[in-house]
């Protein structure tokens, strides 16, 4: 019929259809020509884009002053698959400020999918996607690049960009930070530091350039960034130009080392992720080619480690040939940007009977992670491709199966990074399973393989595998057991996770089958090889984990399968549990039906295992504990969780109430007991968030103290171990959910709510449009059908329980843990997913008989409590070597009235900073008693009381010897320093003192004074070691008053100021001196009394034969004749002195011999007719020697002859007295006691222009913001060389405090009581006198009736580069060392005047 039809005549065209044909072919004449029109005659249409498209609209060049460009089809959705490019070029002497109006990216991480990439003559500056704009920046050159890349997925609304040409000036105040830097010396730190951290998502960049010819060398004086993997970071390069060097990223918070670049130009480029933020960093940079006087110690550079590149070839070359035991290969250019269009490649061969490993070290390759495009590095050997690499992720470890490996790495024409750098080794087949912790070789022919952690979830981003041979003419059967990998992926039906199965000759190692790749949970099919040898690889990708597998090869099939070895025991495993009965039994009988739509109120306490987990958030200063999950009472000290209700918080135990009895959140109940923690046991496998997936969901928490049954509290039975729920079974969970389903902004109810959910099959809730491969056989599904019924429990309810009953009258059993839902609640119709209880009752019982073993050991052998009076202690398998992760406690008690005496007989741990690894923590009744690590063996220990608590703890790197430890009940009176006290007065006094302490000295005084209502403590000496960078002391004095556990701290006291008085209102106190094993100081000398008036002092001191001698002060002093010029309280650089106003200067000049003509060296001041009051370092070796030194006075100009007339008088020098205690010398990190005398020959006479200036009066302190003169012939301009002035100058200073003066900011543990601070705050104004006024006078004058000038301080130290470092400087405060001077002075005379 068909046929026919096609057979059969055409007709003509009806009327109507000539008439539609002909208006189709006028209309579209007309379009036609309304178009030609259009283009021919519009005026305003745009120019024809000159140059290459940027690939998004518009062009690609930017040349303009300024200038915007979007994404494609902004603010539309730009389309998938586009690459784009603009090059920025402003004006050659101005940089490019770029900031985003809009951005709205597919947000990855790392940056892996859509992307804007930013890049400078340097190389990338950074890669940005998401949803937050990127902060505005400013380029280091006049050309920017910037690419916009999206890949095959989601799209976005894309972004909006502007960029204008500015003034490098201008980059310091746009960024945030940052800028051009010129000059000899400089600063750069991060924003606010140190007293604000640095902001998220943070790009700063410091140009630094000194003279020609010269280099820049960068030295960190602060570095504190947040150490997670190198997110936040500061990277330096060797220059500003193309090809610049980087000297990699530095992070962390350990100080780097000095880096000196190799001209005379330095990058330094800041760059923070958007998650933590810590204090930053603060750097200066100085010519390298300038020496630095310094009061730093000394730092060694770090020695560098120079890889030669071997060669590669590009193009069609063929690959290199490496040969060897060991090497290195990389990317072309490495570390800086690999060329476009590059096609590298290498063949790697070792020696018949090894295998390569290959270790990839550094990574940077655009593109996405398991989805390389162009651009890609790909290894292989013999029989399969062993990975494809891209992107920011540094890959497992892989290790060929045979002799030879080919790398091959090729790019396209467009974006390029630093490429790669791997290494490579040839290892023997049997270290397969240390290197790779998985897999191995074996000639067995029977033996079982299980995948890494089984039957626990195998870890994520690993290469396994397994080489197998046996002897010829036999053949390998291999059999699966268990398999449960991820599944295949359902768009691309990739195997993510998989094993691949290869069949070689084990003569020739040729290929004869592949089997595979097998993933998913269906077990593959028997395998027997044709060959001897069988290889097995095992492959995982960043994601989805599951359990692995276990198999077994055999060449004799018809044998049994081999066994796995017997589990060993544990000593804890028969500790029987006391489970609770009955269980399951509700006094008040809860309210069920045969369905419930959304949940119902509960009947009151008629679920009494119902817990209301409550935490304190670290947001709220002060306790206050809020609902945040549910829990199961499943044992009198036991309660049944989730894990991921411990996400945060899991460590603070003290965040964390379990209440029970409860009904109402809203107020408290006369019915509810709320209880503290003690432990909290996640599982294991638990590992939600870094990898994304919920399995072993599951959490035990320990209560303080035993749950005490009601009629309103109870337990919840366990069930059977691996009980399955059936289909449709009518089970119950309770909690306080969210009733709104509001997915964003949960609420929990006021009260506890109860909802019937049937179970949900198994291979019903893994279907694609449920949970598909999140959810796993040890979880529950439950929720009903339909969509106006209920499918979900909310957020509020995690961790509370599911609850069933096999029978009406049978007990209720918890089968489930809300673990998780749909979004969006009951709205988005899915079931809701339980741990499933049944599954984890082996790890329950486990973990409840561990806590008990635990409770009552020590973790390293013996008892936890050792009640006694002597015994001793140590360290697991001591003197051999202790255990990875070790976790020890012991807890020491004698009888009451006694003290625990600990005395170490061996020590040697594993040495940190902090003592953050392995480490000995000593606590008792009052806190800690010291925290030990390293070789060095710690002083005995006495306690507070008769308890000493001891934890020992390692981490899961080195291991050492450990400790061996003896204790013993003594007496107070028997402690090595401290002591116990009840007299009304007495004496505290640090070991040593006035003498060094020592080092981790553990002192406590306890004073018990049964009369008294008041204590007063006071401390006249105190130098402690200062704060550390953080603020905390780490050397200290604490001060507690109470008794008992009623102990309360009144503050830890350290540095070198002396705590004020402290009045304790109570018969009892008690002082701790702690010290850790750095940076001893002198100590501190204090008492105590009962009555403020009754002070009690040292025994005096002997008794010297020149005490009696009395020295003639001058009677007329700090009274120049010339009045100078005090009327300008703030000066800014100093001014020229009136000649001669200032008649104590003294200008200190040496000459190594004559006729070398006499240098200034130093200022002094003259005090008395035959002495100079100066500073001690003025005479450190060789200029030690007085016939080096004349002092002359009544100078103005430097160059005596401009003086007309001259008034100077030069004297020559017997006798120079150094303060003993001055050590610069021999530590330059102390520069305390700087203050010196000089005898000259003969007296001076004392004229107009020359005259003394007064000493003060002992110990007093010139108050803070007192105007104060500073004098000399200093550097004027504070050059790093000083240059002596050509005149007399004098600055006014205001004194500042030693509180302010001894911030890390400023001096910090460099200061001490015995010297002033001066300068100002202004960065506009002077903050420093300058080097060549070393030992020359700070000069205050008195408020007396008749005012005088009176020598307060000693030109001491001040910042390098002095008034542009921006710190106050430092004198020697002369009203500390008054005894000093006197005894010096008095014991000169009587031993000139003593007969020979």
């Amino acid at each position: 019929m068909d046929v026919e039809k096609g057979r059969r005549k055409s007709r003509g065209l009806s009327n109507l259809e000539v008439c539609l044909i002909f208006l189709f072919v006028a209309m579209t004449g007309a379009c036609i020509g309304l178009v030609v029109v259009y283009f021919v005659d519009k005026d305003d249409s745009p120019p024809h884009i000159e140059g290459p498209s940027s690939g998004c609209g518009g062009p690609q060049d930017l040349t303009g002053e300024s200038g915007t460009f979007t994404s494609f089809n902004y603010p539309n959705s730009y389309d998938n698959g586009k690459s784009c490019a603009w090059q920025i070029t402003v004006d050659p002497n101005k940089v490019i400020h770029l900031w985003f109006e809009e951005f709205a990216l597919e947000d990855t991480q790392q940056c892996t999918g859509d992307m804007v990439t930013l890049r400078d003559s340097l190389g990338i500056i950074g890669k940005y996607c998401g949803y937050t704009k990127p902060k505005p920046l400013v380029s280091l050159t006049n050309h920017l690049t910037v690419y916009f890349d999206t890949n095959d997925r989601k799209t976005d609304q894309g972004f909006k960009a502007h960029y204008k040409a500015v003034s490098p000036e201008q980059a310091t105040e746009i960024a945030g930070a940052g800028g051009f830097l010129q000059g000899d010396t400089g600063k750069l730190m991060t924003p606010g530091f140190p007293e604000q951290n640095y902001p998220n998502g943070a790009l700063y960049q410091w140009r630094i350039t000194v003279p020609e010819g010269e280099r820049v060398r960068l030295t960190f004086t602060s570095f504190d960034l947040v150490p997670e993997v190198c997110g936040d970071f500061v990277e330096v390069y060797d220059g500003h130009k193309p090809g610049s060097s980087s000297g990699g990223k530095l992070c962390g918070g350990t100080m780097p080392e000095p880096v000196e670049s190799s001209s005379n130009t330095m990058v330094v480029r800041f760059k923070s992720d958007n998650s933590l933020t810590s204090k930053g960093f603060n750097a200066t940079y100085t010519n390298s080619s300038l020496v630095i006087p310094t009061t730093t110690p000394p730092t060694t550079p770090r020695p560098t480690t120079q890889t030669t590149r071997p060669p590669t070839t590009t193009g069609s070359g063929g690959p290199v040939i490496v040969q060897g035991r060991k090497g290195v290969i990389q990317s072309s250019g490495f570390p800086n940007p690999y060329p476009a269009h590059s096609h590298s490649s290498w063949k790697i061969s070792v020696s018949t009977g090894f295998l390569i490993k290959l270790q990839i070290t550094d990574l940077a390759i655009p593109g996405e992670t398991g989805a390389c495009k162009e651009d890609k590095l790909v290894i292989s050997d013999n029989y399969s491709t062993l990975g494809t690499h891209c992107g920011y992720l540094l890959p497992s470890v892989v290790v060929s199966a045979s002799d030879t490996m080919s790398v091959t790495f090729q790019s396209d024409g467009r974006l390029t990074d630093r490429g790669f750098s791997a290494r490579w080794e040839a290892v023997y087949p049997e270290d397969i399973t240390e290197i790779q912790g998985c897999g191995f070789s074996s000639k067995k022919e029977t033996g079982i393989i299980r995948s890494q952690n089984w039957p626990m979830n195998y870890k994520a981003n690993t290469e396994c595998m397994w080489n197998i041979a046996v002897p010829l003419g036999k053949k390998i059967t291999l059999n699966f057991t268990h398999f449960d990998l991820e599944a295949k992926d359902f768009l691309s039906s990739k195997c993510y996770d998989n094993i691949m199965v290869y069949d070689i000759n084990g003569i020739t190692n040729a290929l004869l089958q592949t089997h595979g790749p097998f993933c998913g949970t269906k077990l593959p099919a028997s395998i027997q090889t044709e060959g001897t040898r069988l290889l097995i690889r095992f492959h995982t990708d960043l994601f989805t984990e599951a359990k692995g597998f276990r198999a077994y090869w055999t060449t004799n099939p018809s044998l049994p399968a081999p066994t796995d070895p017997p589990v060993q025991p544990n000593p804890w495993d028969d500790i029987p549990i006391d489970w609770p009965s009955p269980c399951g039994k509700p006094a008040i009988p809860p309210s069920v039906v045969s369905r419930i739509v959304n949940g119902e109120p509960a009947v009151p306490h008629s679920w009494p295992w119902q817990v209301s987990m409550q935490v304190w958030p670290d947001s709220r200063p002060e306790p206050e504990f809020s609902h945040t999950c549910g829990g199961t009472l499943i044992h009198k000290n036991w309660v049944l969780t989730a894990a991921h209700c411990f996400i945060r918080y899991a460590d603070e135990l003290q965040r964390w109430r379990m209440c029970l009895g409860k009904h109402n959140l809203t107020y408290t109940e006369p019915s509810e007991s709320c209880y503290g923690v003690s432990a909290i046991y996640r599982h294991e496998g638990f590992q939600y968030p870094t990898v994304p997936t919920v399995e072993f969901d599951i959490a035990l928490v320990r209560l303080s103290m035993e749950v005490k049954p009601s009629d309103v509290i109870s337990y919840a039975c366990l069930p059977s171990e691996e009980e399955v729920l059936p289909a449709g079974k009518k089970c119950y969970a309770t909690g306080w959910g969210d009733e709104t389903g509001n997915s964003l902004n949960p609420e929990a109810a006021e009260g506890l709510n109860q909802v019937a959910l049937p179970v949900v099959p198994f291979d019903t809730c893994k279907r694609m449009d449920y949970w598909w491969f999140q959810v796993k056989s040890s979880m529950i599904c439950c929720g009903y059908k339909l969509p106006d019924e209920l499918k979900s429990v909310c957020q509020g309810d995690s961790g509370g329980p599911l609850v069933c009953q096999d029978s009406a009258d049978a007990p209720w059993e918890v089968h489930g843990i809300t673990s998780f839902g749909p979004i969006g609640c009951i709205m988005d119709k899915k079931p809701s997913v339980f741990t499933r209880s049944s599954a984890y009752i082996p790890w329950i019982s486990n973990v409840m008989r561990r806590d008990i073993y635990n409770e009552h050991t020590s973790g390293c052998g013996g008892p936890k409590d050792l009640i006694s009076t002597s015994g001793s202690l140590s360290t697991m398998g001591f003197p051999g070597s202790y255990d990875n992760n070790a976790r020890c406690q012991w807890n020491i008690q004698v009888p009451v009235g006694k003290l625990v005496h600990l005395h170490f007989q061996n020590f040697s741990l594993e040495e940190s900073q902090l003592c953050l690894n392995d480490k000995v923590a000593l606590t008792d009744t009052l806190g800690s008693l010291g925290t030990h690590c390293s070789h060095i063996l710690p002083k005995d220990v006495v306690s507070q009381g008769n308890v000493l608590h001891m934890s020992f703890s390692s981490n899961n790197k080195i291991v050492d010897t450990g400790f061996a430890a003896t204790w013993k009940a003594v007496d107070p009176a028997e402690a090595p320093c401290g002591g116990s006290f009840s007299s009304e007065q007495g004496e505290i006094v640090s070991p040593n003192w006035p003498n060094d302490y020592d080092a981790q000295s553990a002192c406590t005084w306890h004073i018990n004074i049964p009369s008294a209502k008041m204590i007063h403590v006071v401390f006249t000496d105190f130098e402690l070691q200062a704060v550390n960078a953080l603020g905390n002391c780490v050397d200290y004095v604490e001060i507690f008053s109470g008794t008992g556990q009623s102990m309360a701290s009144l503050g830890r006291f350290c540095g070198f100021a002396p705590p004020s008085p402290i009045n304790i209102p109570s018969n009892t106190v008690v002082i701790r001196f702690l010290s850790n094993g750095a940076d001893q100081q002198s100590g501190f000398r204090g008492y105590w009394t009962t009555d403020a008036s009754v002070i009690p002092t040292l025994a005096p001191s002997p008794p010297n034969p020149w005490d009696n001698i009395i020295i003639d002060w001058p009677k007329d002093c700090g009274n120049p004749e010339v009045t100078p010029n005090t009327a300008t309280t703030r000066v800014v650089n100093g001014v020229e002195a009136i000649p001669h106003s200032w008649p104590w200067q003294v200008s200190m000049q040496a000459t190594p011999m004559l006729p070398i003509p006499y240098m200034h060296g130093c200022g002094g001041s003259l005090i008395h007719e035959e002495w100079i009051l100066t500073a001690a370092h003025c005479f450190m070796f060789p200029l030690n020697v007085p016939s080096f030194w004349r002092m002359c006075l009544g100078k103005h100009h430097m160059n005596s002859s401009m003086d007309v007339p001259s008034a100077e008088e030069c004297y020559k020098v017997d006798r120079i007295i150094r303060h003993k205690g001055f050590v610069y010398e021999q530590d330059n990190t102390d520069i305390s006691n700087d203050i010196a005398l000089v005898h000259l020959a003969e007296p001076v006479n004392m004229t107009r222009e020359i005259s003394p200036i007064c000493l003060p009066k002992p110990e007093i302190v010139v108050p803070a913001g007192t105007p104060c003169f500073v004098t000399g012939w200093g550097d004027e301009k504070g050059n790093l060389f000083p240059v002596v002035s050509e005149k007399l100058n004098q600055a006014a200073l205001p004194v500042i405090d030693f509180q302010t003066c001894s911030k890390p900011a400023y001096w910090w543990d460099s200061l001490r009581p015995s010297m002033i601070c001066a300068g100002y705050e202004s960065p506009d104004e002077l903050k420093s006198a300058c080097q060549g006024d070393s030992g020359g006078p700070f000069a205050c004058k008195t408020t007396s009736v008749n005012p005088t000038w009176e020598v307060h301080g000693i030109v001491s130290f001040g910042p390098q580069g002095c008034i542009r470092d921006k710190k106050p400087s430092v004198f020697t405060r002369v009203s500390a060392f008054s005894d000093w001077i006197d005894d010096n002075i008095k014991k000169f005379v009587y031993e000139s005047t003593k007969p020979v």
